[in-house]
C-alpha cells in the first residue's frame, strides 16, 4: 500500500488489504488545552501516530482521525490539589482553567458516545473483523464511554472491538509519570510533530510551573491526597526529541503485542 491511512487509498487498495489483514484503527481525541508551548491536537495526533505505526507493522488501515472528545467538572479535591482557594464554589471543565487562553473542545458525553458509535457501526458494516480504538484522552468519561462501546459492539456485531491507551512503561521498570502535558506528552509531541512545541512559550527553566497558572499538571493531582508540590515537578522543559522517540516506541509495542493478540484470538 502506499499509505495506511484510508483516506489516502483507493477502494481496490483498502479491500485488498481488508483480504490480507482485516484490522482498522479508529484513533480518538480532542482539540484541548496542554499550555501554551503545545498543540491543541496533542491528544488525538499521538494516538493517531500509534494506529499508523500499529497498521505498519501488523497490518491494517487506520479510519480518519476522530478529533473529538468528552470531559467532566472537576470534583473539589482536585481543585484544591492544584491550588485552587474554594474549590467546592468552582465548575472547571476538564482542564479548562480560568487562566488558559483558550478553552479546549469537548463534546458531552452523551454526544460524544453518539458519535464514537456511529463510528463504529459504519466500520462493523464494512466487515473487519478486528476493530481497535486507540484513545489518547486519559479523562474518566471517555474512557468509561469507548470501553463500554467496545464490550457492546464485540457481543452484538461480528466485529471484535478493542480499546486500547498508550502504553508508555518499558516492561520491568517503573511507570513514568504521564501527566497532562508534562514531560511524557511533550516529549512525544518533540518527537511527532517537531516544531509544533515551542517551549520557549514557557518561562525559564527556574520559574515553578504552578498548576493553577498554566494548565499542566502532574498525575498525582488527579488522585486523592494532597501532591508534594503546588507547581509541575516532571516539567515538560526536560523533554527532549530522544526521550519521546523512546516513549513512542515503547507504547508502539505494547500496542502491537496486544493488537496481534486479539487478532490471533478471532
Amino acid at each position: 500500500m502506499r499509505t495506511v491511512q484510508m483516506e489516502y487509498l483507493r477502494p481496490g487498495e483498502i479491500l485488498e488489504e481488508q483480504r490480507r489483514v482485516s484490522i482498522v484503527y479508529l484513533p480518538v481525541g480532542p482539540l484541548e488545552w496542554h499550555g501554551p508551548a503545545m498543540p491543541y491536537g496533542t491528544d488525538p495526533l499521538i494516538a493517531q501516530a500509534l494506529a499508523r505505526g500499529a497498521a505498519e507493522r501488523v497490518g491494517g488501515v487506520v479510519a480518519p482521525t476522530l478529533f473529538l472528545g468528552t470531559e467532566r467538572e472537576r470534583p473539589a479535591y482536585i481543585l484544591e490539589n492544584k491550588g485552587f482557594e474554594h474549590p467546592e464554589s468552582m465548575y472547571v471543565l476538564g482542564m479548562d482553567l480560568p487562566k488558559n487562553s483558550m478553552k479546549s473542545y469537548y463534546a458531552r458525553e452523551d454526544m460524544f458516545a453518539v458519535t464514537v458509535r456511529e463510528h463504529l457501526r459504519m466500520l462493523v458494516q464494512h466487515g473487519y473483523k478486528l476493530i481497535v480504538i486507540v484513545n489518547g484522552h486519559g479523562a474518566s468519561g471517555q474512557i468509561a464511554s469507548l470501553k463500554r462501546l467496545a464490550v457492546e459492539f464485540s457481543n452484538e456485531t461480528d466485529s471484535r472491538v478493542m480499546y486500547a491507551f498508550a502504553n508508555i512503561c518499558p516492561d520491568g521498570e517503573p511507570e513514568p509519570d504521564f501527566g497532562h502535558g508534562t514531560l511524557v506528552e511533550t516529549s512525544l509531541m518533540c518527537y511527532l510533530a517537531g516544531s509544533s512545541v515551542q517551549l520557549s512559550e514557557l518561562p525559564p527553566r527556574d520559574v515553578p510551573l504552578k498548576y493553577t497558572d498554566w494548565g499542566i499538571a502532574d498525575s498525582s493531582v488527579f488522585r486523592p491526597g494532597k501532591p508534594e508540590s503546588d507547581s509541575v515537578i516532571f516539567d515538560p522543559r526536560d523533554a527532549t526529541y530522544e526521550r519521546g522517540e523512546a516513549f513512542f516506541r515503547t507504547a508502539l509495542d505494547h500496542l502491537c503485542r496486544d493488537v496481534e493478540a486479539a487478532y490471533r484470538a478471532l
